[in-house]
């Protein structure tokens, strides 16, 4: 359709019928008497002629651009399809115009035919197909454009989308789109090959690739038999001779597993290709370069795709020189760049190691560490011999910054000095990257903000800086009921009541008592006359609140059957400078108080060992724990250690605390704990992490057996718990039923190890990762035991399992970690004439012996 239209003008004169002559040389000017507008249905007529930019009054030529530049002006707001401009009267050198317009249609509805329900929801996410927008050939072709561009990145390069547009019967001027899909073939990439890489091997460019990385395949434990078989790892160049690095592991990986097949698309297969490229520079091949790709489609939706490199010479480093620093001899600098004459010249890597957030020791963290905000680095090449590149590494220092505020947004709920208090940056200190790190990291572990934490330095004229902190609450509230009848039983059900942002000091002045960082939980369960528990805990992270000095206090009363305790602990624990500030000394001292009747105190499984009395629990523990990691809930960095022990008075230096019917009055034991956790990042968010375990037992007599208490069982997907007399100490093992690796000592009869060993590795990738939840995979593989007495260890003599599981943290519903596990024990328990089968756990916490 042309923008150009005629002006025709009617004659006007009392009984003349001809329309009048213009005169293209010698155009005429009218005045404008009015202007009308025809055909207009949801157009406004005022707003049309302020669209058009002529008015009554205006003088045009006619002919002339005037009107055809109106006309311009109208269509390119791209509501209309059709439009005329003409003069209706004219007399006098005075002319009535009249706009006749044909609006475009509206759209009322639309349609999907060909795909699912979930595929048409992600669609509307792209497309802007807004009921009554106007429907013009451009948006048509637009959304024709997205819905392919959509199912090309899902493999489906062949996809044909037809849209038909119908009159609405219900809607004058209003239209309804059917659009009709047709997806085609799936393409999936079969294999990915090169030429012209002489220098580095197929499989591992293939293993650079992430979109494209060919079917879905396992050949790992195939490839790993093979090699045995053929003793190929104690041959020369075998893994014996050789430690593999972590980069070639993971090549040897990639390689044998590929869990899901690569969909082509074309996007994604750039995107490899420019990995490609990034790993031939980090090897020192500056000019490597694709010359040629071909994509051939084969049978069965499969396609080959062959890359043709150039990949020219390797270059490595020649001499370096440093210019600009004032604050930093060559020396210094050197050291910390740690790249020699001779090294292989890899571009990424350097500028990497000038920026503040490279992972070790850099340039930019040691500028950005001591105030120096604005500095900067630039590595240029200035001289070529050979392959050796001269480098010039020219330096920005700027001027020293300090921090003038310390700025706090976004915490509705949580105090202020909650915040602060964790802050490593100070209004006066200079500016300090690390520090900003180290405050990120405080501030996300505890757990009371959404992990999108933001840090924004905000320079100031005076040389001075503004941190600006923004955070947003997500605290764990917990508010649970429920409850029933159940005949006899009576009242079966419980109440909780817990948060991790309570504030003590605001319920004293009538405010609402949360912000505060204190943990507070209130809970009472019961399960009729057989079980009721009451507990009450509170802690309070900074007691005195100048000091991160940790105060903890839990009262505690049970019934169960024939037995009930009351008693509570109180600690204190304590940020330590040594060996660093991530260390803690935790104390501790509790006091709880059993009865029983007619009990098996001592777990042996004879009737006749069922005894009246009571015993008497005070205890102290001593902790020294250092936790690096940086996330509470999905730790991909860092590591864990604790060291701990809890024992009791020596009261055998005293007297007796065993009667001969074997009654104790007082618990009696020493325990001792090593538990360390490291988690390391393999690459992306796939997280692996290695942790053992290592606990004793022991008593304050040489003469007597340990005793029965807090003694080590093993087996299941439990977390740490305490029987309420026994104290039982309890280890999960993955693979087992619950408690089925606990021995029994052949001497006194007592049930569970005094002595315990666990390994384990596992995988961990995020699934889910928002601000409402947090779903992760993982596969473990793990092995323990547990004697009941010390001449029984054997490190060698350990239970082992694998499989697999899922962790859910649901912090608006349960606030805690929900665990599920699957897993295959591959030795028997103590005992079991079973065959072994997958066992399913569930776990509700993380538990710190898991």
């Amino acid at each position: 359709m042309s923008y150009m239209l005629p002006v025709v003008v009617p004659a006007q004169a009392s009984n003349a019928t001809q329309p009048i002559k213009l005169d293209y040389l010698a155009p005429q000017t009218y005045l404008i008497e009015d202007i009308q507008v025809v055909g207009n249905q949801t157009l406004d007529r005022e707003a049309i002629i302020a669209l058009v930019g002529i008015k009554v009054g205006d003088a045009v030529d006619l002919p002339g651009t005037t009107i055809t530049e109106a006309i311009h002006r109208l269509w390119k707001q791209r509501l209309i399809r059709d439009v005329a401009v003409y003069a209706s009267q004219v007399k006098d050198q005075h002319v009535v115009l009249t706009i006749h317009i044909i609006e475009s249609p509206r759209l009322s509805d639309y349609s999907f035919e060909g795909i699912k329900s979930r595929a048409k929801e992600k669609l509307l996410e792209k497309l802007t197909l807004v009921k009554g927008k106007v429907v013009t050939d451009e948006l048509i072709k637009h959304t024709k454009q997205v819905i392919k561009d959509y199912w090309v990145e899902k493999g489906y390069s062949d996809t044909v989308v037809a849209i038909t547009s119908v009159p609405d019967p219900e809607q004058a001027g209003h239209v309804q789109l059917n659009i009709k899909i047709d997806k085609g073939n799936k393409w999936i990439v079969n294999g990915v090959d090169f030429e012209g890489n002489e220098h580095i091997d197929s499989d591992v460019l293939r293993n650079q690739l992430k979109n494209t990385r060919g079917k879905a395949r396992f050949t790992l434990v195939k490839d790993i038999l093979k090699q045995v078989v053929t003793l190929k790892p104690i041959k020369k160049g075998g893994v014996l001779w050789h430690m593999p690095s972590l980069e070639e592991l993971n090549n040897y990986y990639r390689k044998h597993v590929v869990l899901f097949p690569s969909k082509f698309s074309p996007t994604r297969f750039e995107e490899d290709k420019n990995r490609i490229i990034d790993y031939y520079q980090s090897k020192g091949f500056r000019d490597i370069a694709i010359i040629d790709e071909t994509v051939c489609e084969q049978e069965n939706g499969l396609l080959n795709t062959k890359i043709k490199l150039e990949e020219g010479k390797q270059y490595r480093i020649g001499s370096i020189r440093w210019v600009g620093n004032y604050c930093y001899k060559d020396e210094k600098l050197s050291k910390i760049l740690d790249i020699k004459e001779g090294d292989i010249y890899n571009p990424s890597l350097i500028q990497q190691k000038l920026q503040p957030g490279y992972q070790g020791e850099s340039i930019g963290a040691l500028y950005a560490n001591n105030g120096y905000l604005f500095f900067g680095a630039e590595p240029v090449e200035v001289g070529l011999e050979g392959n050796r590149i001269a480098l010039e590494i020219r330096i920005q220092e700027g001027p020293e910054v300090r921090i003038n505020k310390v700025l706090i947004q976004g915490n509705r709920i949580t105090h202020d000095k909650v915040i602060r208090r964790e802050l490593r940056t100070l209004p006066g200190d200079k500016f300090s990257f690390t520090k900003m790190q180290r405050s990120y990291r405080e501030l996300a572990m505890l757990n009371i903000f959404d992990r999108n934490i933001g840090i924004d330095p905000i320079p100031n004229a005076d040389n001075t800086v503004d941190i600006k902190y923004t955070v947003k609450d997500r605290p764990k509230f917990e508010v649970k009921f429920s409850g029933t009848f159940a005949g006899e039983e009576g009242f079966v059900g419980g109440l909780a009541l817990a948060t991790n942002n309570f504030s003590l000091g605001n319920l004293f002045t009538g405010k609402l008592p949360v912000g505060g960082g204190q943990t507070l939980g209130l809970t009472a369960q019961t399960n009729g006359k057989q079980y009721k528990n009451f507990e009450f805990q509170f802690t309070e992270p900074w007691l005195g609140g100048t000091q991160p000095r940790q105060f903890y206090v839990s009262l505690n009363r049970s019934f169960e059957g024939n037995t009930g305790s009351a008693g509570g602990s109180v600690g204190l624990g304590t940020r330590l400078s040594w060996p660093d500030d991530y260390a803690v000394l935790r104390s501790s001292i509790a006091y709880y108080r059993h009865y029983y009747k007619d009990y098996d105190l001592l777990d042996t499984g004879r009737k006749f060992d069922k005894i009246d009395g009571i015993l008497n629990d005070l205890s102290a523990t001593v902790s020294l724990e250092r936790d690096s990691t940086d996330s509470p809930i999905y730790p991909k960095e860092g590591s864990k250690l604790e060291l701990s022990t809890r024992l009791t008075p020596p009261w055998a230096w005293f007297s007796d605390t065993a009667s001969g019917s074997g009654k104790y009055n007082w618990k009696e034991y020493h325990q001792w704990i090593v538990d360390g956790s490291y988690f390391l990042r393999l690459f992306h968010d796939l997280v692996l992490n290695a942790r053992g375990q290592f606990g004793m037992l022991g008593n304050f007599s040489s003469r007597k057996s340990i005793g029965p208490f807090e003694r080590f069982y093993l087996g299941g997907g439990v977390g740490p718990g305490t029987g309420a007399l026994r104290g039982k100490e309890s280890i999960s093992l993955r693979g087992y039923k619950d408690e089925s690796i606990t021995p029994k000592d052949r001497g006194t009869g007592y049930k569970g190890g005094v002595i315990y060993d666990k390994m384990m590795l596992e995988l961990r990738y995020p699934v889910i990762s928002n601000y409402f939840t947090s779903v992760y995979a993982l596969a473990f593989a793990e092995a323990g035991n547990t004697w009941a007495h010390y001449k029984y260890y054997n490190l060698f003599d350990l239970k082992k399992s694998a499989g697999v599981g899922l962790r859910l943290y649901l912090p608006f519903i349960a606030g805690a970690t929900l665990g599920f596990d699957w897993g295959y024990g591959f030795d028997k328990a103590p005992g079991d004439k079973s065959k072994n089968k997958l066992e399913f756990h569930f776990a509700l916490g993380a538990g710190s012996r898991r």
